[in-house]
């Protein structure tokens, strides 16, 4: 009988402290899914410069996915069509996928983590490019897309992430191509 009084006793203390316990592991997920996107971002950034060739990210506002890949042209379109580029960058173009909002092959946040919100800056050197190659890049999605340069610049861009709870802001400084993330915020502290 004592037995299962403190069985009772240690389910009920169980059951109270697992909202508190649950909130802080959905914190920490949102941070680590900040830092995933960070890194994402240096991963691009590197990509960019090794490569010589612009990468974009891209994402969804209000789901989870995201995606990184090279900046596309009618003429990559035109190799891809004819069988002339590698492997790789053919995947990368012609793959689909119906479960991703962005229509090709993308990553998706931990779970319960979305995309609130994000600003890009518009960069001159987007808008000749997109001009000047006939870039098959255009925003399908409503929101600007992240480019990194070869030259290890990048766009101007602030992300807001959240897990209904918390926020968490990402900017990314187009100048020398680094990001940095702020601390966890309240729905106060965001719509300042």
């Amino acid at each position: 009988m004592e037995m299962m009084l403190v069985l009772a006793v240690m389910v009920a203390v169980a059951g109270l402290a697992y909202p508190a316990i649950q909130g802080a592991m959905d914190d920490q997920r949102l941070r680590r899914a900040g830092d995933l996107v960070r890194a994402e971002w240096a991963r691009a950034r590197v990509t960019a410069m090794k490569t010589g060739r612009m990468h974009v990210f891209r994402y969804e506002i209000g789901s989870e996915f995201y995606s990184i890949r090279p900046w596309q042209t009618a003429a990559d379109a035109l190799e891809a069509s004819s069988g002339t580029l590698v492997q790789d960058a053919t995947a990368q173009i012609s793959a689909t996928n119906i479960n991703n909002p962005l229509g090709i092959p993308g990553v998706q946040l931990p779970s319960g983590m979305t995309f609130l919100s994000g600003e890009t800056a518009t960069d001159t050197r987007l808008v000749q490019a997109m001009a000047d190659t006939g870039a098959m890049d255009s925003t399908t999605t409503g929101t600007q897309p992240i480019v990194f340069y070869p030259d290890g610049s990048a766009t101007d861009a602030r992300l807001v992430l959240t897990n209904q709870r918390c926020f968490i802001q990402l900017y990314l400084r187009g100048l020398t191509g680094l990001s940095r993330g702020s601390d966890l915020l309240t729905a106060e502290e965001i719509a300042q």
